[in-house]
């Protein structure tokens, strides 16, 4: 009688060429231009409408990824799956940023808010019975909108990987388990978190002039207080993506206690309390990603590679 083996990680067809990979939290901060100068280039950010709605289907695509791959690790080798973490690391990471985009972005449309209840959704259920993790991401979701009806009945499908010739480098796009590979090289191409923690400071110092200007100059005309008000507001919000983006790099990284504490005193300048929650979540979420580095540690001496 033929045996009919099941699906395991070693029927993954990697493909190549590599693929530049880049996360929604690196897309969303990549959108701010200083061509102009600090102040109206951190207004006309603060101003800019985001596509919420793209955001959440990959993280939704990043998602079915994740479950693919915890699937076909049940019935892989152990040594397969030890080779092929970094993937599940990787795809991990993307999720993670792009959750958090959907948090960060600010909502403009109805579609926006249907989005991030949708997201925040996904979330509670995928930690079902860590109520710890589950009321962070209440927190950081929370814009005035939840527990509000769904003001459009919006259904929010995975997004899937587009063909090669359809990529473009410096555009979010979902990966799945066969540009593993590029996933690979991903986790080893991140940008230093130390740079991107200094550059929250600097963008918080800026956020800081931009309000010290408000209070001193009484003579500000409605316009000037306008952009002076939306670049305190845009500042901000980079800062948070930056502290954010800090954090999961981090925690697939060497790792640095120094830095974590740095990312907790400088996510208290934030002006907002939920700038300051979706910090907090991002900690979370890191802290999940630090625990797939613990196993991956622990069975890297196991097997040698395949």
């Amino acid at each position: 009688m033929k045996t009919i083996s099941s699906p395991s990680l070693a029927d993954i067809e990697l493909d190549l060429p590599l693929r530049r990979v880049t996360d929604d939290l690196a897309a969303f901060t990549n959108r701010l231009s200083l061509s102009t100068g600090a102040e109206k280039g951190y207004a006309s950010f603060a101003a800019e409408a985001h596509p919420v709605g793209e955001i959440a289907e990959r993280a939704i695509g990043h998602a079915v990824e994740i479950t693919r791959f915890l699937a076909l690790a049940g019935t892989s080798e152990r040594a397969q799956v030890a080779y092929f973490l970094d993937m599940l690391i990787g795809l991990s990471v993307l999720n993670a940023a792009s959750t958090i985009t959907v948090a960060l972005a600010p909502p403009r449309l109805a579609v926006d808010f249907a989005a991030r209840r949708c997201v925040l959704g996904d979330v509670i259920a995928a930690v079902a019975g860590d109520a710890g993790f589950a009321e962070l991401a209440r927190k950081a979701f929370a814009h005035g909108d939840l527990g509000e009806p769904a003001a459009v009945e919006t259904l929010f499908h995975a997004a899937t990987v587009p063909a090669l010739d359809d990529s473009h480098d410096g555009r979010p796009t979902v990966l799945g388990l066969e540009q593993g590979l590029s996933l690979m090289a991903f986790l080893r191409d991140q940008t230093s978190p130390a740079i991107l923690v200094e550059r929250a400071a600097l963008q918080l110092d800026d956020a800081d002039r931009f309000a010290r200007t408000i209070e001193v100059d009484a003579d500000l005309d409605r316009e000037r207080l306008d952009r002076l008000q939306r670049a305190v507001h845009g500042a901000n919000l980079l800062a948070a993506a930056d502290l954010a983006r800090a954090c999961l790099i981090d925690a697939v990284t060497a790792g640095d206690q120094p830095l974590r504490t740095r990312i907790e005193a400088l996510a208290q300048r934030l002006v907002e309390q939920r700038l300051k929650d979706i910090v907090m979540f991002a900690a979370a979420m890191a802290n999940r990603l630090r625990e797939l580095r613990r196993m991956q540690a622990e069975t890297a001496g196991r097997f040698k590679p395949l």
